[in-house]
């Protein structure tokens, strides 16, 4: 039996369809990645560079170098030592105060926040992570978490973290000043950022 293009012809058009479909649904699926792909890493010390295996070691250290100096900008900003050292411990004075003026106390800096940039390359068969932003973290002795200069807490663990809004390196504008009620709540921290500082005394991570 023979064929002709005619027969052919619908054939290789619906082949040509189910393609462009199946290539459709794939695409927004690849582009908005999965909550299970590492998003960051939250490292405890400068130390910690020679063990991971992500990236390289000097792209690490040059990350904790401007960790620091975000820290120094926006870490929290504590009217109370008694409170800053309750919530975080080992708080110290804040440098460059005026004369005479009442203290100002900030945690230390206990970790820091490697976020990932989308893009990935494989090297040796291993995965190749480009960074996409760093930010300093606090580690909290409430709830035994880490927290960005903004007060939200990042996870409880240090190591990989998952999901976009983990490795969301994001800094505030300015940072915030906690009167009461400790950092993390957004009744505490005047003029905070993403919520109101009036009523909700739940914290910056939900």
């Amino acid at each position: 039996m023979t064929t002709n293009a005619h027969d052919d012809a619908p054939r290789g058009k619906r082949s040509r369809n189910l393609r462009l479909v199946l290539m459709a649904v794939a695409a927004p699926a690849l582009l908005a990645g999965c909550d299970d792909d590492p998003s960051g890493k939250i490292l405890t010390s400068r130390e910690e560079c020679s063990v991971q295996t992500e990236i390289s070691r000097e792209e690490c250290e040059k990350a904790y170098s401007q960790a620091l100096v975000e820290h120094e900008k926006l870490a929290p900003r504590f009217q109370s030592e008694q409170e800053c050292n309750q919530q975080f411990g080992a708080c110290t004075p804040l440098n460059g105060a005026a004369a005479g003026a009442q203290p100002t106390y900030i945690p230390p800096m206990t970790g820091f926040l490697l976020g990932y940039a989308a893009s990935q390359l494989m090297s040796g068969g291993n995965r190749y992570y480009h960074i996409g932003g760093v930010s300093p973290l606090y580690r909290d002795y409430r709830s035994g978490g880490y927290r960005k200069p903004d007060g939200r807490e990042i996870s409880t663990y240090s190591g990989t973290v998952y999901g976009k809004k983990a490795g969301d390196t994001a800094l505030p504008a300015r940072a915030v000043t906690v009167s009461r009620a400790g950092f993390g709540s957004s009744a505490a921290a005047r003029g905070g950022f993403g919520r109101s500082s009036s009523s909700s005394s739940r914290g910056f991570g939900g």
